[in-house]
């Protein structure tokens, strides 16, 4: 099977640079575009005292929110277009992709939209107990998109 399209998953851990690797192979072999994406996830903000459940403070919350979200956007973009660059030097046409909200969902929306043939994502090496509470966003995407999946495990794990 010869992949046209490969969306690439990343985080912004250690593993990312090791899985964007993985999929750029595979672009140079198929001759492929490569499309990198990276969800941008929004911690919960703290909102007040319990005295403060009536709302004095939510516009001065969002307002903090916003600003975080823009920020992280600035950072995600700048560290995303160092991967574009290596990626053009190889001679792969490439594209990025960001979205503000839960891995999983955004990563099989992307495939789906883009239509997709392979997703590559990296895993994390979770405690199975860490991985009962918190779920995985590897095993949500093999059980959640229509194409084929890679899921890179990097070798130090």
């Amino acid at each position: 099977m010869e992949y046209q399209k490969i969306l690439v998953a990343i985080d912004r851990s250690t593993h990312a640079e090791f899985v964007f690797h993985q999929g750029l192979q595979l672009a140079q072999l198929y001759k492929s575009q490569l499309k990198l994406f990276h969800a941008i996830s929004v911690s919960p903000m703290i909102l007040g005292s319990p005295g403060d459940l009536y709302g004095q403070r939510l516009n001065q919350v969002a307002q903090i929110q916003h600003e975080l979200i823009e920020q992280e956007i600035n950072e995600v973009a700048g560290w995303l277009s160092t991967f574009v660059s290596y990626a053009k030097q190889q001679g792969v046409e490439i594209e990025t992709e960001y979205q503000i909200g839960e891995a999983g969902y955004w990563i099989r929306e992307t495939a789906k939209k883009w239509d997709a043939d392979l997703v590559v994502i990296g895993r994390r090496n979770r405690s199975e107990l860490a991985e009962l509470f918190l779920g995985s966003v590897s095993n949500y995407i093999v059980h959640h998109v229509k194409c084929s999946v890679l899921v890179v495990q990097h070798p130090e794990d």
